[in-house]
């Protein structure tokens, strides 16, 4: 999951010229997400790392990212 949102950040960075600063992932892809960090790992830590707000949405198909102005934290797990 990590490999695949690194990609997606590299992808938004290319294309648009900024990281992007929101993570949208369903609560599945967040669990998977915090395999690839230790167990002792917050997900506010890990999306202080990624520097980016986390959004979770439970009907999100595939993780995607996106860039806002004034991002807020939604949910924090």
């Amino acid at each position: 999951m990590l490999g695949y949102i690194y990609r997606l950040v590299s992808d938004f960075e290319h294309e648009h010229g900024i990281h992007p600063n929101l993570l949208y992932l369903n609560q599945l892809h967040s669990e998977h997400l915090k395999t690839a960090f230790a167990e002792d790992y917050s997900m506010n830590l890990i999306m202080e790392l990624l520097h980016m707000e986390l959004v979770i949405e439970n009907d999100i198909m595939h993780p995607h990212v996106a860039w806002r102005h004034a991002a807020q934290r939604k949910i924090a797990c």
